[in-house]
């Protein structure tokens, strides 16, 4: 069963659990998110229907205003 929907540049991807989307996150270099929108980044608790941000910073994307 997926918890979540993690959407990277338009791309959606089904994920487990938290620490699912956290190695998928791992994988993209930060410096993407300098060329590409930011508007296509998003994640979704499948279970709750809440929406999340995905930020960055020169180290790594992140989720906003997420509580595990």
């Amino acid at each position: 069963m997926f918890r979540y929907k993690l959407v990277l540049f338009g791309f959606p991807d089904l994920c487990r659990d938290y620490e699912d989307v956290l190695a998928h996150l791992r994988q993209v270099p930060p410096q993407r998110a300098v060329v590409e929108t930011m508007e296509q980044c998003y994640l979704i608790d499948m279970q709750s229907g809440e929406k999340y941000e995905i930020g960055y910073d020169n180290k790594a994307l992140f989720i906003k205003d997420f509580e595990e």
